[in-house]
């Protein structure tokens, strides 16, 4: 039931989508989400309200993109408001997102006042469902009204399937809300520090025009006479340098996958304007403190947002501290403050304790094309305007055409493997890890027959001083083709203890004009967290050969000029393309006739780096793409796992395949894969042998699982006692 909650489905003879009881038994059948929120114990048999999006026969554009869900008549909140928890979750193409608003009931008879946006979220949860909690406060009659967003009648999508549904939904005290704040009733739980110089205090309304505020924020966004905040009054006796601190309550840690996003309101008017931040404070250890938020000087007789990532492997608490500065006009106050899941990018960007956060609405923060001088690119990334690009994305953060984003450009000239860097300023080195998280796009609206051949988009390390002179940058993020048309969130730990840069790499594949790599909202928070999505992930020893070997190596059996060479324009067999991208360059090959003419069967060896063991990853699968080529059979390519953890190196033969029977004249990919035991640290060796001819080989892999071999006729005969 629907808990005296109610929906319309039917204003002035048009059809309107409508909120249904669903449940995960009937989701294959009526939608919804597969389980309910269960408050923690999530199960197929329980009840939520779901709002099917898709539109199915009818191609009326004045069928509505919106349902609404309304509470039914509730009270004033009181000035300590009411806390507004629940569970949501918006999954599927049609589906466009969720609001929450504050409809005011009728007086008299009346028109209903104006509704007020309390929460929104646009993102897709997936399978997953995610929590919320909003504090609000309101004096008068009024109805908390939840409004699923479906895409509009005339958006394509809006014919696939789709549902926005919310559970457990909670209407508590406002002091529920931990950490969040209106300061209508009080300062929510939020104390003032006992060792500062002075404190914050409640207001309504600053007594000087010169400096502070006229009204609350709320007041000043949609009118009305109720409302507070807290402010540091910067008048007598107080001093340039004196500082305020107010602390949140204890909260409870993150985890560096369950980072919050700390959002508030500030305004800073008056021409002596000190500094207001916002630091994180360690409950386990006295006095270690850390600057998330800074902003100094005046900022104009207005209230502008904030906001921040907090993450935190400890109990913390959240901490504001206002400095007076340099004379009595310096009021400085906030208001609204919120907490929710997820990271964020700093805002304003000026106030970011790093040039890594960035939204792209005013400028690249710092992010910069490679310089001509350090040219290894091709092109270059783009900042636009969802308007300005063909596809007329939406940017992530506002949500909107008129909103930035970063896209790699087309050019005329490009061809498949072209590449773009976007890379940041210097990261100074830190033993603490810390965690990027971003917002991509990677859609491939049409896949000819050959397959998805978008590009990829890849996050890259790299060390910076004279000892990593020369050092390719390391890829630790990559993913590859169309990912569907939506922004989907990423985030990769960075655990490089040296001074860095990174780089966001955007290449295209063998589609000329079909597609569109796009980047938003990138965030750098404390915590080594998980590779997101999990397909991102880059394990150690894995290569697609576009630029580099990625610290493979050459290993001859002495005078042997024979190895593995990179593919290129004037050197790569039978004009083969890469298997990547179809690009003329872009994998390894080794061609032993060219490398010794006598008819002694050479042998060229590749070494992988160290794989290391990993007690979550005991067995890999090891999958890569292989093409024969040259004059006759005698071709063999052999992978070779040796294993050194016992004190004595053991070489174990995994896959050996030979080139009788293939068409060498006409070389093709192949896929190929094979099962390896991955409880100890091993390397893997790429091994070939012929006489007038060699093999090919890109896009090698490791996944976690086991896998058959493939092809089967590569299962190794008996090796003798060395491997072979």
């Amino acid at each position: 039931m629907l808990c005296e909650w109610t929906t319309r489905n039917l204003t002035g003879g048009q059809y309107l989508p409508r909120w249904e009881m669903g449940s995960g038994l009937l989701s294959n059948w009526i939608g919804g989400p597969p389980k309910d929120a269960g408050g923690g114990e999530s199960t197929d048999k329980g009840g939520y309200a779901f709002f099917e999006t898709s539109l199915l026969g009818s191609a009326d554009a004045r069928v509505a993109s919106s349902a609404t869900l309304e509470s039914p008549p509730l009270d004033t909140t009181g000035a300590e408001g009411k806390c507004l928890t629940f569970s949501y979750a918006i999954d599927g193409l049609s589906a466009s997102g969720l609001r929450v608003l504050l409809r005011p009931a009728r007086i008299d008879g009346g028109p209903v006042g104006a509704e007020r946006e309390l929460w929104a979220a646009r993102d897709s949860t997936g399978r997953q469902w995610a929590a919320a909690a909003v504090l609000y406060t309101f004096n008068t009659e009024h109805q908390v009204v939840f409004e699923g967003l479906a895409r509009d009648a005339s958006d394509p999508r809006r014919k696939f399937r789709g549902h926005v549904a919310v559970d457990d939904v909670a209407l508590k005290p406002g002091a529920e809300c931990r950490g969040h704040c209106t300061f209508e009733g009080g300062l929510c739980g939020w104390t003032n520090d006992e060792d500062d110089e002075f404190d914050w205090t409640l207001g309504r309304g600053s007594r000087n025009p010169s400096t502070g505020p006229a009204t609350d924020r709320s007041s000043f966004a949609y009118g009305g006479l109720q409302g507070g905040y807290a402010y540091i009054d910067s008048s007598f006796p107080r001093r340039p340098g004196d500082m305020a601190r107010l602390s949140s309550a204890e909260l409870d840690q993150t985890g560096a996958d369950g980072p919050l996003c700390l959002r508030f309101w500030t305004h800073m008017y008056g021409n002596g304007v000190g500094t207001l931040s916002v630091q994180l404070a360690d409950t386990r250890e006295e006095g270690h403190e850390q600057v998330l938020w800074t902003l100094s000087g005046e900022s104009g007789n207005a209230w502008y947002q904030a906001q921040v990532t907090v993450a935190s492997a400890n109990l913390f608490r959240i901490v504001l501290v206002g400095r007076v500065g340099r004379n009595s006009l310096g009021d400085i106050a906030v208001d609204d403050i919120s907490l929710s899941p997820g990271s964020c990018p700093t805002a304003p960007q000026v106030a970011a304790s790093s040039r890594v956060d960035c939204t792209f609405e005013v400028d690249e923060c710092g992010w910069v094309n490679v310089a001509p001088r350090e040219r290894r690119d091709d092109m270059d990334w783009e900042r636009v305007s969802g308007a300005g690009q063909r596809s007329q994305l939406r940017d992530h953060t506002v949500g909107s055409d008129k909103g930035s984003l970063m896209t790699l450009e087309r050019s005329s000239v490009q061809r498949p493997g072209s590449r773009a860097w976007l890379t940041s300023e210097k990261i100074n080195g830190s033993s603490q890890a810390r965690c990027l998280s971003f917002w991509y796009v990677m859609n491939e609206p049409f896949v000819d027959t050959a397959g998805p051949s978008l590009g990829s988009l890849a996050v890259l390390v790299r060390g910076l001083g004279e000892a990593n002179a020369g050092t390719p940058p390391q890829a630790v993020w990559r993913l590859y083709n169309n990912q569907g048309p939506d922004w989907k969130y990423a985030q990769v730990a960075i655990t490089d203890s040296r001074d860095i840069t990174l780089t966001l790499e955007g290449s295209w594949g063998s589609s000329r004009a079909n597609g569109l790599i796009g980047i938003d909202d990138i965030a750098i928070f404390p915590g080594q967290c998980t590779t997101m999505p999990a397909a991102a992930a880059v394990r150690q020893a894995e290569c697609h050969f576009e630029r580099d070997t990625c610290s493979w190596s050459n290993e001859t059996n002495g005078i042997s000029p024979a190895a593995w060479r990179l593919a290129s324009l004037a050197r790569r067999p039978a004009s083969l393309p890469d298997k990547t991208f179809g690009a003329p360059e872009g994998y390894i090959f080794f061609d032993l006739f060219a490398a010794s003419k006598k008819g002694a069967r050479d042998t060229a060896r590749l070494v992988s780096p160290l794989i290391q063991a990993s007690s979550d990853e005991t067995v890999h699968c090891l999958t890569f793409w292989y093409a024969a080529f040259g004059v006759g059979d005698s071709a063999e390519l052999r992978v070779i796992k040796a294993d050194n953890s016992s004190g004595e190196l053991v070489l174990d033969k995994v896959w050996e395949l030979q080139s009788l029977g293939m068409d060498t004249a006409h070389p093709v990919w192949l896929p190929a894969q094979v099962a390896l035991d991955a409880a100890q640290d091993f390397t893997l060796l790429l091994e070939g042998q012929a006489v007038n001819g060699g093999f090919a080989v890109d896009d090698i892999t490791l996944s976690p699982g086991s896998c058959p071999i493939r092809p089967i006729s590569a299962l190794p005969k008996k090796s003798d006692d060395n491997g072979r």
